[in-house]
């Protein structure tokens, strides 16, 4: 392979808290050409480096092609994503037919090939439910910018940057509960019978959270790990919100009553101001694709539970730690498993550093700091840092706020977020939403108006600006920040 093919393109970043085998869950999916997603939505080929975490990058040629589909899909039919999600439904409740149906202690009495029949049965579930993953990105990457513009090109009212941050914010608003907040409310209910006098421990309050683990075990997994939340981890969140007096009747009725009140401003929005069909029509798109992407992330969390009890099962036939396991792509799991043609040395080699890369037809993993950094230095160039001292990029959120900079990069640095502190990662995922709700803001280097951090910082009402490109390599630990969503900056200051 020519890996000069890929020098001097501009790549689009995102960062998470991820290992090979669920990265490739995605990767593998989005490569996919298939009759039912538009020929120039799927990607041509997708980079991952795994080194304390994974950066996941994305053609930007992809985005811009794949996005712009879609928008020539909106010219001439007003159902484009009701259209496209259909197509999809089919696979995606056998999907999660296949999950809630799942269990583990059936795997001890299956053979070896038996085992590995069951992985491939879970294997091709999931690929097959996630090929639309590329058409979801590439629209919610690549049509932000557009949308903005057209929104600008609106008349009069729009003049102001704090009219079109305020217009922009209702606009792309979401106006479906995520899978985060239904949680959430689910165990609000709890707790607020706890507040009323309810003991914790009581008969009926136990089945109560019985009930919530069912539905809700799941919440904590992440593209590196799967939790199996406990009784005892629901008890201590709702002992939590006890601790802080709040009153939790009134955090349920506005958590429940966001999404209405988005679609109350919406319909009030555009009747006051009537924009044009294509505009419409985009953003309708967009508010379907935000629910679709939701429900994407809440089945990537059902996968990444079904393949860790798998590998689990399958590492200790072969006595081997099934964190080890995880550096392997799902296609590589018989070359490991029954073939015997994938060592432990290579599995062992690329938790210290590898790069995975998809194309049609082609998936490679290259081991070791070398080629790492080899292929790193081609794809991106020298890292410059930046002496900028103030940012733009697009308003999620409006407000302002100053606090102190807290750079988190992976899910084991939430805890350094207090109270008050500005939040500033290169993206947000839902495992970092404890430590949303502390900060005074949020801000990103990535991120579309259907991005997590956009969905999450609307729901909690904190100023947040998204798409900042480089706010995590300019800003430190430290550094005092104070951000103006109403007027779409982010800056350091030396004052407080």
């Amino acid at each position: 392979m020519n890996i000069k093919l890929f020098a001097h393109k501009q790549w689009y970043h995102q960062r998470f808290d991820g290992a090979p085998m669920y990265i490739s869950m995605i990767g593998e999916a989005e490569i996919v050409k298939e009759d039912r997603k538009p020929t120039g939505t799927e990607a041509r080929w997708r980079f991952c480096f795994f080194d304390n975490g994974a950066d996941w990058y994305l053609d930007q040629e992809d985005i811009d092609r794949g996005a712009e589909v879609i928008c020539k899909l909106a010219q001439t039919s007003e159902t484009v994503s009701e259209d496209l999600m259909r197509q999809w439904q089919e696979d995606e409740r056998a999907f999660d037919d296949y999950f809630y149906a799942f269990a583990p202690q059936r795997l001890l009495s299956l053979s070896d090939q038996e085992l590995f029949q069951e992985f491939e049965c879970y294997h091709n579930l999931s690929k097959k439910r996630f090929t639309s993953s590329s058409i979801i990105d590439h629209f919610a990457l690549g049509t932000d910018q557009k949308i903005a513009d057209l929104l600008r090109l609106e008349a009069g009212p729009f003049e102001k940057e704090s009219n079109f941050t305020n217009v922009f914010s209702i606009a792309t608003a979401p106006v479906h509960q995520s899978f985060i907040n239904e949680a959430e409310i689910s165990l609000l209910r709890i707790a607020i019978l706890v507040q009323s006098g309810k003991y914790i421990d009581d008969p009926d309050i136990i089945d109560l959270l019985t009930i919530h683990k069912q539905a809700f075990f799941w919440t904590k997994n992440n593209y590196r790990k799967a939790q199996v939340l406990s009784l005892d981890h629901f008890k201590e969140e709702i002992a939590a919100w006890l601790r802080t007096g709040v009153d939790l009747k009134e955090m349920l009725k506005k958590i429940e009553g966001t999404s209405v009140a988005n679609q109350e401003a919406k319909e009030q929005l555009f009747a006051s101001y009537p924009l044009r069909p294509i505009l419409l029509r985009l953003l309708k798109i967009s508010e379907d694709f935000t629910r679709w992407q939701d429900e994407r992330k809440r089945a990537t969390y059902f996968s990444i539970h079904l393949g860790t009890m798998l590998m689990s099962e399958m590492a200790k036939r072969r006595g081997v730690d099934p964190e080890l396991t995880k550096q392997m792509l799902l296609e590589e799991v018989g070359s490991w498993f029954i073939d015997n043609t994938l060592g432990i040395d290579e599995l062992r080699e690329r938790q210290n550093r590898c790069v995975a890369f998809w194309k049609e037809g082609e998936t490679r993993v290259y081991t070791g700091s070398e080629e790492f950094d080899g292929i790193h230095s081609i794809l991106l160039g020298e890292n410059k840092e930046d002496d900028a001292q103030d940012l733009r990029g697009l308003v999620a959120c409006l407000g302002r706020a100053r606090g102190t900079a807290r750079i988190v990069k992976s899910v084991e640095e939430i805890s350094k977020v207090q109270d008050g502190d500005i939040l500033v990662a290169v993206m947000t995922r839902p495992d970092y939403v404890v430590a949303m709700k502390k900060a005074a803001a949020i801000v990103t280097d990535e991120g579309g108006i259907t991005s997590h951090a956009a969905i999450v910082s609307r729901e909690l009402g904190v100023p947040c600006i998204i798409a900042t490109k480089k706010a995590t390599k300019i800003f430190k630990d430290g550094d005092f920040l104070e951000v103006n969503a109403h007027h779409n900056w982010v800056r350091k200051i030396t004052t407080i």
